[in-house]
């Protein structure tokens, strides 16, 4: 299936896995204020299709994303279409793929700067090309102390040394460096990222769908919690929610076969 009716992002599904892409090859995927709100409905519509189990997030040729577009930001049009549920923020944009109850993927290629980089960091897993180029040159070149989740995502991710040098110094890493610094997932080369980026997604839309929700929900709601208390809101959801999924995996060990996950 494919909806061609955004007019910034195009989004497609097939065999449960649904393809976010950022549309504005001509200004390169820079995000305006429409993008925002498809891009959150996009991933809205996802949350409700329980035949998507996966959801990449990736840009039109020639690069992920280059930031905001600012000559394009400013109130939504008054017959836009797709209005979100959620407010039109990156905030909400993030909120919406950290809380989605299934597993997102970002696919980077060309460049990820800025805002673009933090769209990125909100999604589970990060598989960049080896030469992709990471930058966040906002404090450095713009004089600007973006408040877009960078502070939030990159201590997490790269830890307080590396992510002060990285948001501050505004020098770029490449997909390969920021492999090796624990920033995305995987780099390959560019023969191999499409494959790769098909590989995990494949393998994510036959996963227990439903328990993957809620191991998102732990690790990222646990993040911000002591030890007793995230043990104290952990151990009620092996009894208030029920995963069929969790049935099969123990009769597929059982019966020594691969298990058949429906994702419920």
């Amino acid at each position: 299936m494919t909806d061609a009716t955004y007019s910034q992002i195009q989004f497609k599904v097939q065999d449960g896995v649904a393809a976010l892409i950022l549309h504005r090859p001509e200004r390169r995927n820079a995000i305006t204020t429409v993008m925002l709100a498809e891009m959150i409905h996009a991933v809205e519509r996802c949350a409700d299709d329980a035949d998507i189990r996966v959801l990449i997030v990736q840009g039109a040729h020639p690069g992920f994303c280059a930031g905001d577009d600012l000559s394009g930001m400013g109130p939504l049009p008054e017959d836009f279409a797709f209005q979100p549920a959620a407010p039109v923020t990156h905030a909400a944009l993030q909120a919406a793929l950290r809380n989605l109850p299934k597993p997102t993927i970002a696919a980077i290629h060309g460049y990820a700067l800025g805002v673009g980089l933090d769209l990125a960091m909100a999604c589970d897993f990060r598989i960049a090309m080896e030469d992709a180029v990471l930058r966040d040159q906002r404090v450095m070149e713009r004089g600007m102390h973006a408040v877009t989740g960078c502070a939030w995502f990159h201590p997490r991710a790269l830890g307080l040394t590396q992510a002060l040098e990285f948001l501050i110094m505004g020098e770029p890493l490449s997909g390969r460096e920021a492999a090796e610094l624990g920033m995305v997932n995987r780099a390959t080369t560019a023969g191999e990222f499409g494959g790769e980026v098909e590989r995990w997604a494949e393998k994510l839309a036959k996963a227990p769908t439903k328990a993957i929700g809620l191991m998102k929900r732990q690790v990222y709601t646990g993040l911000n919690m002591d030890h007793g208390e995230f043990m104290a809101f952990a151990a009620p959801l092996i009894k208030d929610v029920e995963i069929k999924d969790r049935e099969e995996g123990i009769r597929a060990f059982l019966e020594k076969r691969a298990p058949n996950f429906t994702g419920d």
